[in-house]
């Protein structure tokens, strides 16, 4: 049996948010992440979102939270600004920590704040959340939905975040966010906690024509461990007892219609009800061990664990 230990670079996780009763260095028994914990699950670096976004006052608290937590030594972690922060991030024994702003809202439209938070190390961004703002519409967690897509003042974000070398994520848009994006999209962009609308017919998954588009560009889809995302459950029908084969059939599928390429990880960990096979971030090796049982070779899990995402990212960053 080959190794089910591999490095993952975490497209999403929404733990600082979570951190209300809990210390990150210390190991608990609440959430789904702690230092700890994520280095027993083999954890390289990960997104950490910052969650809410939609207000410049969120943003500027958030990213005061986000930087008093990665900037703590006794947390182990290294803000990863650059391709190569990656391997200095593992030569140290540290976390790799990306900044993200999950939802553009608080960006003003000048874009004055989104050039600050660049230097300062911002290298993802999400253009919104379940909600609209001025520059797209997300999708909505009920059957009510918006018809609009992204704005002119959107279209400037993009641009604007792209040349300075932010990569775009597209998970939380709508479809017509979503298309509007891929038609001035001039890099790769990812969707980084998103699943297959095909196995499961959830608004925040993605459809096959979404999946292949996002292969056209050279992105890639990070799988969300989410309930509601793998099994479609209602929110008030959801069942903690799904197994392994539910996360397989979407990697399966987006493979299927593109190629090993296009799929990373997601987690979502700390933001969403997590199944109990993956009931935190130290299960994450028995995946590794069932994809490995199933079909996929080392080489495919070690592209979905964290090759493909770099890639991504050493196609959009500056370096």
């Amino acid at each position: 049996m080959q190794s089910s230990t591999f490095p993952l670079i975490d497209g999403h996780i929404d733990t600082f948010y979570s951190l209300q009763k809990r210390q990150f260095h210390e190991r608990s028994s609440q959430g789904h992440c702690d230092l700890v914990r994520m280095r027993e699950g083999g954890i390289m670096s990960a997104i950490f979102a910052i969650y809410p976004a939609q207000t410049r006052r969120n943003l500027i608290h958030g990213l005061d939270n986000w930087i008093k937590i990665v900037y703590n030594p006794i947390n182990a972690l290294y803000h990863i600004k650059t391709i190569n922060d990656f391997e200095i991030a593992q030569s140290q024994n540290k976390i790799g920590a990306i900044l993200h702003f999950e939802g553009a809202g608080g960006i003003d439209k000048n874009h004055e704040l989104l050039r600050i938070t660049h230097h300062i190390g911002l290298r993802t961004l999400g253009l919104c959340h379940a909600n609209k703002n001025k520059f797209a519409s997300g999708v909505l967690f009920e059957e009510r939905q918006y018809t609009t897509g992204l704005s002119a003042l959107g279209a400037e974000l993009v641009q604007e975040a792209q040349s300075l070398g932010i990569t775009i994520d597209v998970s939380h848009l709508n479809d017509n966010s979503f298309w509007d994006l891929m038609r001035i999209t001039h890099k790769p962009v990812i969707a980084s906690h998103s699943n297959s609308r095909s196995v499961v017919n959830h608004m925040r998954n993605l459809t096959d024509d979404q999946i292949t588009a996002l292969q056209g560009v050279h992105g890639t889809i990070g799988i969300n461990f989410g309930i509601l995302f793998l099994s479609g459950k209602n929110i008030r029908d959801i069942t903690y007892e799904i197994t392994l084969d539910a996360f397989k059939a979407h990697i399966d599928h987006i493979v299927d219609i593109t190629d090993i390429n296009t799929v990373a990880i997601g987690s979502d960990f700390d933001g969403t009800s997590i199944p109990d096979c993956m009931k935190d971030v130290t299960y994450l090796p028995k995946l590794w061990k069932f994809l490995l049982e199933n079909g996929y070779s080392k080489m495919d899990v070690e592209k979905i664990s964290h090759k493909n995402l770099l890639r991504v990212f050493k196609d959009t960053w500056k370096p």
